[in-house]
């Protein structure tokens, strides 16, 4: 995958290259820069680019002064003029106020900008996920398999630990290697009352909803599952959940998303998520379990280890996805007037949902039913993290025997 990057400023441009070269995947030969916006146009005639990161404030030549709107203005050229190739990703990128107020209408609504400030590393884990993004969205286009492998039930994690909570489930798990991707699927078969479901496994390896994106989607193009499930850990609003709680989100969404404004002069944050919510195909389903005392109580009780005094619950209510672990909780209230029915803040689910919302037909039925393992706050506590991760892993596994096999 091939990106350009559009940058006057000698400094921001190697931290924008360093930060690129973080991301897995990418390295220095995958990177061409030019400084100003004839240079780029010179560049796009001659070669296929993948992913443009452009500096809204941008001079047309090198040797006149950037303009607030060089970078739009090289956009709309581009877009205007057949003989360029114009590249699928842009990802726009600036600190100068100007240039932010004359893009918030235009670049805001077609890309989202990314506000530039070295003060903070936002900026670096925003760019990040959008070309995580992007490759997710290469690999996609230039790969897909002749033939799904037969799949009824795939669930995700993010994290090694969350996955060994599935495989040790009561099944006989096989492992699965697809030719060209380096993930570790695990398949196993699902048997209740002469019905058989087939099932697969695999972990993301890291958090994120960019991660938790890309093995969706290579998971959807693989095995073309009927039901996408994600497990795991997240985090808790206290006093609304207590440890150990499940979490079914509905909605989800992103708290980061939305765009920056010019307001008085200086960059604010304007969220506007877009909300996913659970197909109703499921949602009756999963309203019945959460309610279901003998499927609660015997997760609880089965447990081997040290777990919370108090029983166990499970809510379908709101959760939100983040780039980051959050435990601040003046961020905290902010999500919370996104919707103020939050239960729950994690990093993944969102990424999860929004590759099963936009992939080709037929689409899975998506949802997560992850574990209270702390709060989202300065208080942090892994005293629960085992029982978290088998109390999410057990809920999905008699789930599918009790409301989707003897439903089927």
């Amino acid at each position: 995958m091939k990106i350009l990057v559009v940058e006057d400023d000698i400094n921001k441009l190697r931290n924008v290259v360093a930060t690129l070269v973080e991301v897995d995947g990418v390295s220095l030969n995958d990177i061409a820069q030019v400084s100003d916006a004839v240079r780029a146009k010179r560049y796009l005639s001659d070669h296929q680019v993948d992913v443009i990161v452009l500096d809204l404030h941008l001079p047309d030549r090198i040797d006149l002064a950037p303009q607030p709107t060089g970078g739009i203005d090289f956009i709309r050229s581009i877009m205007s003029r057949p003989s360029f190739t114009v590249p699928t990703h842009v990802v726009a990128l600036s600190g100068n106020s100007d240039a932010l107020a004359s893009a918030a209408g235009e670049a805001g609504e077609i890309w989202g900008i990314i506000h530039y400030d070295v003060t903070t590393n936002v900026w670096r884990d925003q760019l990040k996920t959008r070309i995580r993004y992007a490759q997710a969205a290469y690999r996609s286009m230039v790969r897909r398999p002749k033939a799904p492998r037969p799949c009824d039930i795939a669930i995700i994690t993010a994290l090694d630990e969350e996955l060994a909570a599935i495989r040790r489930l009561p099944l006989e798990w096989q492992e699965h290697r697809l030719e060209g991707d380096g993930t570790i699927y695990f398949e196993s078969k699902l048997e209740q009352d002469g019905k058989v479901a087939h099932l697969t496994a695999a972990a993301a390896g890291r958090m994120g909803m960019a991660a938790t994106a890309v093995l969706a989607s290579k998971i959807i193009d693989a095995y073309r599952p009927r039901f996408m499930c994600m497990a795991g850990l997240t985090g808790g609003i206290r006093g609304r959940v207590k440890l150990g709680d499940v979490l079914i989100a509905d909605p989800s969404w992103d708290w980061g998303s939305g765009k920056y404004e010019v307001v008085d002069g200086k960059p604010r944050f304007s969220a506007d998520p877009q909300q996913l919510r659970i197909s109703d195909d499921i949602r009756p389903q999963l309203m019945q379990a959460s309610t279901d005392e003998d499927l609660l109580g015997r997760i609880r009780s089965s447990f081997p280890g040290t777990r919370p005094s108090h029983p166990l619950e499970c809510h379908v209510q709101a959760v939100a996805s983040g780039a980051s672990v959050l435990g601040d909780e003046a961020v905290v209230e902010e999500i919370k007037l996104q919707n103020r029915k939050l239960h729950g803040v994690e990093m993944e689910i969102y990424g999860l949902m929004m590759a099963a919302d936009t992939c080709a037909n037929p689409r899975p039925i998506a949802f997560s039913a992850k574990s209270v393992s702390d709060y989202a706050d300065t208080t942090k506590d892994d005293d629960y993290r085992p029982y978290a991760n088998y109390v999410s892993a057990n809920f999905i596994f008699e789930f599918a025997k009790r409301y989707i096999l003897r439903q089927e």
